[in-house]
């Protein structure tokens, strides 16, 4: 049997054209440019509301260059004729109009969401997101790149990561996609090299429920594994929603294949059937940090008592606008390789990053 080839840049190339073509593929219906948002301390502006994510209403004019992110604390009226998807801590998503008036110190509830002829009004601490229902599909994008590189003259090494996600959500639904990849050169060692790629799919079902879906790629010489792939599937809840903070627990089965480096004596392709159990967990300040972590179990029910684990953190500091500092802490780790190879594939990288 012959094990193909595992390309990096290949397959980050065929994500990139899938996404550019989804791109061309989706209605563009325009957005209107009158918004109004007015800052508790009299600033006003006008033009178009972007989104609302970690605390930042994103906010674009045509007379600005780049769009600004204001803070969500500190917006005292909001006023706009489009329509938006709007998420609340409860995990409800609304879809309306919105409004909101009133200084952020004891307005009461003073949101508002117009949809379908009604009216929910809710608390400015309650709105968790606010996202385009309609528009260019790069505008419903969120998502960021990051590359880091490092060099020692003492041993003649150098290390390199790429990363990048992208994610689209809407009323019902949300789809994240991310990849990295990590190389290290030293002098008289073996190169060492990293690939992964992340598809996540959440499907809300309730305000506290969501079915989701996963399927992942790993390539690591470091754990000598040519090619891993993980499906898997169930269902979540969401344990902790407010506006910074969120906490989501998942369970389900997953199947997996392994492609490893042939050894002597060992079957180098192996499929395992695994049970999956997760945590999501993510928080952030204004201005100040953003941190993303998601750990995932995989308990075999194939191969009873191998374990996987698979975890990953991001640490996110702002440097100045769109642009900020990423720490990264990763680690897959495997109770019973079935070739001889580590258990453990654990590293930390730090990047320069943008935000889109």
């Amino acid at each position: 049997m012959t094990i193909p080839r595992f390309s990096t840049p290949v397959l980050l190339g065929r994500i990139a054209l899938l996404v550019l073509f989804l791109s061309y593929a989706y209605p563009l219906l325009a957005k209107r440019k009158d918004d109004v948002v007015v800052m508790t301390n009299g600033d006003k502006f006008t033009g178009e509301i972007k989104s609302l994510q970690y605390g930042e209403l994103v906010f674009k004019s045509d007379y600005m260059k780049d769009s600004v992110h204001l803070d969500w604390k500190r917006v005292e009226t909001l006023q706009s004729q489009d329509t938006f998807i709007v998420a609340l801590t409860d995990g409800e998503r609304v879809t309306g109009l919105i409004s909101r008036k009133g200084t952020p110190e004891g307005d009461g509830k003073a949101f508002k969401i117009l949809a379908a002829g009604s009216a929910v009004e809710v608390r400015p601490s309650e709105v968790v997101g606010i996202g385009q229902q309609e528009g260019i599909f790069w505008n419903q994008l969120t998502g960021s790149i990051n590359y880091g590189f490092g060099f020692s003259s003492g041993n003649s090494s150098t290390n390199s990561s790429l990363g990048a996600d992208v994610a689209f959500r809407n009323s019902k639904n949300s789809v994240q996609l991310d990849t990295s990849s990590q190389f290290d050169s030293q002098t008289n060692a073996e190169n060492t090299n990293r690939f992964t790629f992340d598809s996540q799919y959440a499907r809300m079902l309730t305000r506290q429920w969501i079915a989701a879906g996963i399927y992942s790629l790993l390539n690591s010489n470091q754990q000598k594994l040519t090619l891993r792939s993980t499906y898997g599937g169930g269902g979540g809840r969401r344990l902790i929603q407010t506006d910074a903070t969120s906490l989501i627990l998942i369970g389900g089965a997953a199947y997996s294949h392994e492609n490893y480096v042939p050894q002597p004596g060992t079957e180098p392709v192996r499929n395992n059937a695994e049970a999956l159990l997760g945590i999501t967990f993510s928080t952030f300040r204004f201005k100040t940090l953003n941190l993303n972590s998601r750990m995932l179990l995989f308990p075999s029910l194939s191969d009873p008592g191998r374990v996987r684990l698979s975890s990953q953190s991001n640490l996110r500091i702002e440097l100045v606008r769109n642009f900020y500092w990423n720490f990264q802490l990763y680690e897959n780790y495997d109770t019973r390789p079935p070739t001889d190879a580590p258990k453990n594939d654990l590293g930390v990288t730090t990047s320069v990053g943008w935000t889109f």
